[in-house]
């Protein structure tokens, strides 16, 4: 995987952004994309960037096309400006751009991926008072990282809800029988 790290002027970006990046599907190939998404650093931590400027992290390659991630940093450079000019509309080119490669860089789900989270469900049951939340769930974006995270913590309450009750109706929990 290669990240490409770009800084433009404000005033060079024609579209607004608006969240905190996207993610670009593998159908989109077909209309020339190459990236597999962008995060808009700056809207994320606004300190990462001048008030001037906006700052994009492109990512590049994985498992959709390994042998681009390899490639020099001009293509990459290319490819990930090329991508956000089609979204965002550029009117230049980076003031800065820093590559950084990870070979080993996002997990993969393989197909048997769900005996895995059954795995993962079972142990949690046997094991009361651990929750497990994050992206092996939902999806590696931050938004479903934070719904597993909020899911947990609804699971969470409700039980610590039922544990307080329980004695208030005579009932008896694992925890306090």
């Amino acid at each position: 995987m290669s990240i490409i790290i770009t800084a433009f002027k404000k005033q060079d970006v024609k579209r607004p952004l608006e969240g905190f990046g996207v993610l670009v599907p593998s159908k989109e190939v077909k209309n020339g994309f190459q990236t597999l998404g962008t995060l808009f650093s700056s809207n994320m931590f606004p300190d990462r960037a001048p008030t001037d400027q906006y700052l994009f992290t492109t990512f590049i390659g994985g498992s959709r096309n390994r042998k681009l991630a390899k490639s020099q940093l001009k293509d990459l450079q290319e490819v990930a400006v090329n991508d956000l000019n089609k979204i965002l509309g550029l009117g230049s080119d980076p003031l800065s751009v820093k590559h950084i490669y990870w070979n080993e860089a996002f997990p993969l789900y393989s197909l048997d991926y769900n005996s895995v989270i059954a795995a993962i469900d079972r142990m949690g049951k046997s094991l009361p008072g651990l929750y497990f939340a994050g992206n092996y769930r939902g999806g590696l974006s931050v938004g479903k990282a934070l719904v597993s995270g909020l899911r947990q913590q609804t699971l969470q309450s409700q039980i610590s809800t039922q544990r307080a009750r329980a004695p208030l109706l005579g009932l008896t929990t694992k925890s306090n029988s």
